[in-house]
């Protein structure tokens, strides 16, 4: 499951969480990602407790195995290694093997950083899984309030297509999208767990809600599915 920007630790993110853990009712669900801004306003770590750990907590008790990415929020007044430490994060960027899925978590706060590109290049190249997913925080492709952000797509988005990854999370614009096929790969925007803002169209994006929001996906040998949950549990897409 995948959630965005859930750091507001009011009733609105319980109500998104609350909603996910209902599927903990059709089996277990082996991750749960976060896509960034997990403690409003500045990242605190103290916060985490109020905005992840208890929302989510029968999920994470449950077995869930939490994977988290930083945003903007996060690494405020340098918040960052404290959210890291606090979040078990294996470092601002890391990769973890489910099976034939490698789910990648990169640090979109500092996409220039060349050490961070080097490793992605270098756990891409090494990688046999058949299927890739990248988390970040800041989307490269949106057509929200904040839109498409310069710096992913510039150092992220080439090494991307070039390894083919199938599927691109992020959060930051407080909507949904999903794009259209783009070199291969697809853009979801998630990051209406905790608040919304309007959206817009463009001509990458094939869908677009303004609605509070998590995904689910389904890996499969032959596909990925995901499924985009509003509150009610009514699936929009």
């Amino acid at each position: 499951t995948v959630a965005g920007d859930v750091g507001t630790g009011d009733s609105e993110e319980y109500e998104t969480a609350a909603a996910m853990t209902r599927l903990l009712q059709e089996g277990p669900i082996d991750g749960l990602i976060l896509l960034g801004d997990n403690a409003y306003p500045d990242g605190d770590p103290a916060l985490l407790n109020d905005t992840v750990f208890i929302p989510f907590g029968s999920l994470l008790y449950s077995g869930t195995e939490l994977l988290p990415v930083l945003g903007n929020h996060d690494i405020l007044y340098g918040n960052g290694p404290g959210q890291v430490s606090a979040l078990g994060m294996p470092g601002r960027w890391y990769a973890r093997q489910f099976d034939d899925l490698l789910f990648i978590a990169l640090d979109s706060n500092n996409s220039e950083d060349p050490q961070q590109l080097r490793w992605l290049e270098e756990t891409l190249s090494a990688s046999r899984a058949k299927w890739k997913i990248i988390a970040m925080h800041h989307p490269p492709y949106s057509a929200g309030v904040h839109g498409s952000y310069a710096p992913s797509r510039e150092n992220f988005v080439p090494i991307l297509e070039k390894y083919s990854v199938d599927l691109v999370l992020s959060g930051h614009d407080h909507d949904y999208q999903r794009s259209k096929p783009i070199n291969g790969g697809t853009y979801v925007v998630t990051g209406g767990a905790g608040k919304i803002r309007p959206t817009s169209a463009d001509e990458f994006i094939a869908v677009s809600w303004s609605v509070e929001n998590f995904v689910e996906l389904r890996v499969y040998e032959d596909q990925i599915m995901g499924q985009v949950y509003a509150q009610d549990g009514r699936i929009f897409d």
